[in-house]
């Protein structure tokens, strides 16, 4: 699926083996025998109340896990000492207490930070109902939560250090001197977060040396020992922060009790844990984590919303704190799980996902009434519940490479049955201008979500889908997809949720490595384009761009979908999973790959920021991996769509204003946009797009190194006579390219007796049309780019009648081999040719036959261009181009 030749990954590499070599030391630290083994930071039921916005909007827990089968897994994952630290409450640990289980009393408490405004998470053991009152009402101030806990001798962890809570930007290192100082134990060692996080937590611990804290001290005017009873002394902990109860134990923290055995005999494991945390000795224990188990838990979570969760009402969404993003996001996820419950096969589904987490293997029985085409999931889903009861070693990878194989297969059966329905689509009418006009126009989704997936009655059902010339049965069409869809948008939104909430604090942990001088994580750009190999203008771009990418080593991947494509040096090529042509523009074919292996891409090519080129599943999935890596996004319009529109696909000024804000609304969502002319600067700084200047980059293409004058003869190449005018046209030979204007500028010509031979070059959907329009023009064909220089070398003039390019690289190309070019006075020719003195630029078609005739009639006009259009194309240089995009982009060239 991809190719292997990239860089050699080793940022998470470095991670990993400082990971190794730090768990190997905390080992050694103590003896075996004098150890218990404890999950610091764990949930179950009572975990009631989330802290996220949008949980507590719908009105739903953090989990639905009973407590008995939390303590189970903890045993069965090598416990022997128990805690539960539920939000903001002790709830599970009075009632086990009662029940007669060893168990230690503890919290997480949702604290504030007054001074900077941010929220953070403290670990709270050994205190008791009366205690726990008290803390709670001090939540507000971390100051006063942590003097009353150190007068009390409850011991307090500052939780997941890196990882904060209500900061609306990122909090400034002077919060972390402070949290230094008012803490003595902080969790470095967290199961659901990454060991890039990990590992900085730990690094700037070990920062935290007696004379530094003093420092600190006295910058700040603070007495440490109001918060901690040795606060010289730092000491670290491991949790899995586990809500779902999968790995629920694999991650904790080792206690060093000397003496163990013996006072076990006298004392409860629950109060030697105590000591052992008051004291400091602790040794964390786990393993390297990405994102693998938060995307577990989270698909558990997912699939326990939907078999267990409530309507939470509307006024309830409305009248709840939160901004109107948040509301609108907790209105559509209230509707997608309502349509959830709705498809029983999907819930079937879910129930049997969620009993396979749980260890709980489906009867072999059920296989028999399951279809063919979905055995395999079945079966994959039943290696799960084997997992869960099997050895817990590498369980997290085990478990998400069946999720990816059942996402593959259920996208497998998704596209294949969605090619099928659209090959099965007819547009009664032909594409002319009325129909796609009125087709775009009835493309509108729905304010009720209920129309568009489906209607209880039979009648409503029969008006809904009453079809007009040029509509979709959406509910027939809709039929054999919905569950498969739902399946797999189950599994992707937890896949994304779990990148969105694990990478969310990305810029404040590359701030944070800057800080420390380690774990720096690489710049690397993802390029995204939906076309490479293709025959067009776009493709030959990034096809140069490529090249410079490989001789300069620039921390740049290409990525296209592509099934005959081969990979190469900086080239990732994806399979698609669907491919289907664009209605009403045949020519261009849709790719769409697996989004899974492409977010498995991006998190193992370690990259940090993204451009992308083109506007087709490309672009959807630029945005998606933005918002799940929290990364920078760029985006190179390599096509005015809105010109393309109108000239192309005739739409009308309704339909154009409607692209127009489409266009706006998705070029606005990337964080940089480079554009090929300053028509098209203007345009989207102006009022109809209204994007700030800043964002937008002028940039431009270049013409490859053999686009150099040659020595090569007219008739040699063309095979016309030595006193013939070669008029050459190179390009697309379609509509938007203007190429219906050349049989009239030939006949222009020919009307001032010029001895014309028309040179065509190039092919496409008109060839046909201006074969029988100009019967004795010379057609090339697709010529290879390479060959092209002789080609511009050897005619006297290029003529460019589009009105559609955004740059024109053919423009360039020809300058570059002392070709003058005439070409209409719009969009990127005007920004290249020096009209009258490397070229022409004309507003008509007459004008442009009278510049041409006065060209070839004039020696020494020719020879003036021809110096010219070298000199002016020498400007558009690789080296500048390069280095100004990189610039752009936050790349060091």
């Amino acid at each position: 699926m991809i190719n292997q030749f990239r860089h050699n990954p080793s940022f998470y590499t470095s991670l990993n083996t400082e990971l190794d070599s730090f768990l190997s030391y905390q080992k050694t630290r103590f003896p075996l025998e004098d150890m218990l083994t404890m999950d610091m930071h764990c949930h179950d039921f009572n975990s009631d109340i989330p802290d996220e916005l949008i949980g507590r909007i719908l009105n739903v827990p953090e989990t639905w896990l009973p407590t008995e089968d939390l303590l189970k897994t903890l045993k069965h994952h090598g416990c022997n000492a128990f805690t539960i630290t539920n939000h903001n409450n002790a709830r599970s640990c009075y009632e086990q207490a009662k029940n007669g289980v060893d168990i230690l009393t503890a919290a997480e408490f949702s604290v504030m930070v007054p001074d900077f405004q941010v929220g953070i998470h403290v670990l709270t053991y050994g205190f008791n109902e009366e205690q726990e009152i008290k803390l709670n009402k001090l939540r507000k101030n971390v100051y006063d939560f942590q003097e009353y806990a150190n007068a009390q001798d409850i011991p307090t962890i500052w939780a997941h250090p890196l990882y904060h809570y209500t900061a609306k930007v990122m909090p400034p290192w002077e919060f972390f001197e402070k949290m230094a100082l008012v803490f003595q134990r902080f969790e470095i060692i967290n199961g659901q977060r990454d060991t890039w996080q990990n590992m900085l937590s730990k690094v700037w611990v070990e920062s935290l040396t007696p004379e530094y804290v003093k420092a600190l001290e006295e910058k700040h005017n603070i007495d440490s020992y109001r918060y901690s009873r040795n606060p010289y002394e730092k000491s670290m902990s491991g949790g899995s922060d586990c809500h779902m109860g999968i790995f629920a134990g694999l991650t904790g923290t080792k206690l060093y009790i000397p003496n163990l055995q013996e006072r076990l005999k006298k004392e409860s494991s629950a109060r030697l844990a105590l000591e052992a945390i008051r004291e400091g000795r602790m040794a964390p224990f786990g393993a390297n984590n990405q994102s693998e188990k938060l995307t577990v838990a989270f698909l558990d979570y997912f699939m326990q919303i939907a078999l267990n969760s409530k309507d939470p009402g509307l006024l309830r969404i409305l009248l709840h704190q939160g901004t109107t993003q948040d509301k609108i996001i907790a209105f559509a996820t209230t509707n997608a799980f309502a349509e959830l419950r709705r498809h029983k096969v999907t819930m079937s589904f879910i129930e049997l996902f969620h009993g396979c987490f749980t260890g709980k293997k489906a009867h072999f029985s059920k296989r028999w009434f399951i279809s063919k085409e979905y055995k395999p999931i079945f079966d994959e889903a039943n290696k799960i519940a084997k997992m869960r009861n099997g050895a817990p070693v590498e369980m997290a990878e085990k478990f998400n490479q069946s999720i990816e194989n059942i996402f593959g297969r259920l996208n497998d059966i998704l596209s294949h049955r969605l090619k099928k329905k659209l090959e099965s689509i007819t547009i009664k009418s032909k594409p002319e201008t009325k129909s796609l006009n009125s087709l775009i126009a009835s493309l509108e989704l729905p304010s009720h979500v209920r129309e568009l997936l489906g209607s209880d009655t039979v009648e409503s059902s029969k008006k809904k889908n009453k079809m007009e010339s040029n509509t979709i049965d959406t509910s027939n069409f809709l039929d054999g997809l919905s569950f498969p869809f739902l399946a797999s948008s189950l599994i992707l939104g937890a896949t994304f949720t779990s990148a969105k909430v694990m990478y969310n604090t990305r810029s404040l942990l590359a701030s944070f490595g800057n800080k420390l001088g380690k774990f720096n994580h690489p710049t690397r750009m993802l390029w995204l384009t939906d076309t490479f190999g293709d025959q067009n203008g776009v493709s030959m771009v990034l096809k140069s761009m490529l090249q410079e990418i490989k001789a300069r080593n620039l921390p740049i991947d290409l990525m296209v979908c592509s099934n005959t494509l081969k990979p190469e040096d900086h080239l990732i090529v994806v399979s698609p999973q669907l491919e289907v042509r664009v209605p009403f523009y045949e020519q261009q074919l849709i790719r769409m790959p697996n989004l899974m292996a492409i977010h498995k891409i991006f998190l193992e090519g370690e990259y940090d920021r993204i451009m992308c080129s083109t506007e087709g599943p490309m672009g959807m999935i630029a945005l998606y991996l933005k918002h799940a890596y929290s990364v920078p996004a760029n985006f190179y319009i390599h096509t005015d769509w809105i010109m393309f529109a109108r000239k192309a696909l005739n739409l009308d000024a309704h339909n154009l204003n409607r692209l127009r804000r489409l266009t706006r609304a998705f070029y606005g969502t990337f964080d940089n946009i480079f554009v090929l002319n300053t028509d098209q600067q203007q345009w989207l700084t102006g009022p109809h797009m209204n994007f700030d200047p800043a964002r937008v980059h002028l940039t431009a293409h270049w013409a490859d190194d053999w686009f150099i004058p040659r020595s090569v003869q007219k008739h040699e190449v063309f095979g016309c006579a030595i006193n013939e005018t070669v008029i050459l046209f190179a390009g697309r030979l379609s509509e938007e390219k203007g190429v219906m204007e050349l049989p009239k500028i030939y006949k222009e010509l020919k009307k001032r007796k010029q001895k014309v031979c028309f040179v065509i070059a190039g092919t496409g959907p008109m060839e046909e049309e201006l074969r029988k329009e100009i019967p004795k023009a010379k057609f090339l064909g697709w010529v290879d780019h390479h060959k092209l220089a002789e080609i511009y070398s050897a005619s006297d003039v290029l003529v460019l009648p589009s009105k559609f390019d955004t740059f024109g690289c053919v423009v360039l190309e020809a300058m570059s081999c002392g070709l003058p070019v005439v070409a209409y006075k719009t969009k990127g020719p005007k920004d290249i040719i020096e009209d009258g003195k490397s070229g022409f630029l004309v507003s008509t078609r007459i004008e442009m036959a009278d510049r041409v005739a006065q060209l070839v009639q004039d020696n020494n006009l020719q020879l003036s261009f021809k110096a010219a259009a070298i000199k002016r194309s020498r400007l558009y240089s690789a080296n500048r181009i390069i280095k100004e995009l990189l610039s752009n982009c936050g790349i060091e060239g």
